[in-house]
């Protein structure tokens, strides 16, 4: 059993590459450290820290995406930005779900395109 964790990125907030890179970076961080004291994290990074970008195109879709995971019994971390440079405060700009087994992120996650 693989282990990874996908950050799903808004493709309808016309980012700069700078500025998706620096949100998935605030997204990867906040799920490591939500998974702080689970076996998911460990799993996760013995088995090479997977991580998996794709995008949603909407505020809608990706709140579909975090409902689901979370029903699911999967963690879900919204990055909502602050505002300091291309977009407004509390900007949902991404979410990450896991870290955790391939198998249980693929129903919520595996069909989204790759970023």
């Amino acid at each position: 059993m693989g282990y990874k964790l996908v950050i799903a990125v808004r493709s309808d907030l016309g980012m700069s590459v700078g500025k998706t890179a620096a949100q998935v970076a605030h997204a990867a961080v906040s799920a490591a450290l939500s998974a702080a004291g689970t076996p998911q994290l460990p799993a996760w990074l013995d088995d090479g820290q997977g991580k998996i970008v794709v995008r949603v195109t909407s505020l809608e879709v990706l709140r579909e995406k975090v409902e689901e995971a979370r029903a699911r019994g999967l963690r879900a971390t919204v990055i909502a930005d602050a505002g300091r440079t291309e977009l407004e405060p509390g900007t949902e700009t991404c979410a990450a779900f896991g870290p955790d087994a391939d198998e249980a992120l693929a129903p919520v996650t595996g069909q989204l395109p790759l970023l």
